[in-house]
């Protein structure tokens, strides 16, 4: 088969696993990174219900053979055209011989020089040994949840495995490796996992609730240390069980990434953003400026006293913003009025945020 064929079929295929970013760009560290981002194969045995790739829907079935993945990632790395390698699959036969093909291209990668980055994602039920395998080899590792919890799992992959056992122990064996690789991971020229781990959900699949998300993000955050959940919007597919039901709004999904958000960076806790869930949903408004509403008394806060923590629950105040007017007041200086402000994060953000503030000057030159 030619080249761009199969290249059309494996990486357009792979937006069903797909993180909540364009084909070939994901964020990190506060820049986009360029990224191969395809699967193994699209053939699968599993019967997932909303999949465009279960084994009774998709109908052109290609795959890679790992070293010629491997040749025209590097050739595109050393061309400067990509940064990194995204690698998933779907599973034929049984979950480590999908994971041993993937690993199989990630040494023919390393073998060849390639230092770039390289993000793996585990299939459910994957041995112990290649667990640890990837965590050496990448510098992310995952594997998808689908669902925030057992019973909505059960009913939406009815055949791929346990969610606690077959997904949430190999997150937590990732996990236990990662750690165990942490202390030499910075004299490593790539991999041990320095990136962290991820997992995947869909939202709107069925009746779900934002309480559960929140929870469980909250749960994989402090417990495994994960460092991004992504959520994915339902999108109804012809062909599929669930072709006749309307897609997650994209709204939906921005408020749960703000919420993760707010979980991983700000020192909010789960039960404060539960406090905003009516009928399952958060309202279509920014979280933090929702419990800057609902937790009034919190403010206002002075940014020449207050601490880290209490300056990123500020709309408008992030953590590099929180991390600068500390800094400013070390060099012996204060935030006075709106202009000083705005010096460190911008008009914008000083308008969203001097009505949280205490300032010596609180009205000067905010229009």
């Amino acid at each position: 088969m030619p080249l761009g064929h199969k290249w059309k079929v494996l990486v357009l295929a792979s937006r069903w696993d797909r993180c909540y970013v364009p084909l070939y760009e994901a964020s990190a560290g506060g820049r986009k990174v360029r990224l191969l981002k395809t699967l193994m194969t699209n053939s699968c045995r599993s019967e997932c219900l909303y999949c465009p790739l279960r084994c009774l829907s998709a109908r052109e079935k290609r795959a890679w053979k790992p070293d010629k993945l491997a040749r025209v990632a590097v050739r595109l790395w050393r061309e400067g055209t990509i940064e990194g390698v995204f690698l998933s699959s779907s599973i034929p036969r049984d979950p480590d011989s999908s994971v041993e093909l993937e690993l199989e291209a990630v040494r023919a990668l390393r073998s060849m020089g390639f230092t770039g980055y390289v993000h793996l994602r585990l299939m459910p039920g994957t041995s112990r040994h290649l667990v640890r395998e990837a965590v050496e080899l990448a510098d992310r590792v995952g594997v998808n949840l689908e669902a925030p919890d057992e019973s909505l799992f059960d009913q939406i992959c009815p055949d791929k495995g346990s969610f606690r056992t077959d997904i949430l122990k190999r997150l937590e064996w990732a996990a236990e490796e990662a750690r165990s690789l942490a202390q030499g991971a910075r004299r490593r020229p790539y991999g041990a996992c320095r990136a962290g781990l991820d997992t995947q959900v869909v939202v709107g699949v069925l009746e779900d609730n934002d309480l559960d998300f929140i929870y469980m993000t909250d749960w994989l955050f402090r417990k495994l240390n994960l460092r991004r959940v992504y959520f994915s919007p339902f999108e109804p597919v012809k062909g599929t069980p669930l072709e006749d039901r309307p897609p997650c709004p994209r709204k939906r999904v921005l408020r749960l990434y703000q919420a993760s958000f707010l979980l991983r960076d700000y020192g909010v806790r789960a039960w404060e953003l539960a406090e905003l869930v009516q009928d399952g949903r958060l309202p279509d408004e920014d979280p933090k400026v929702a419990l800057a509403k609902l937790q009034a008394d919190r403010f206002p806060v002075n940014p020449n006293t207050a601490d880290f923590w209490e300056l990123v629950r500020v709309p408008g105040i992030g953590p590099s913003a929180a991390k600068e007017i500390i800094a400013l007041r070390e060099s012996g200086k204060t935030v006075r009025d709106f202009w000083d402000l705005a010096a460190l994060i911008g008009r914008e953000r000083a308008r969203r945020a001097i009505r949280y503030l205490d300032l010596e000057y609180p009205g000067l030159g905010q229009h």
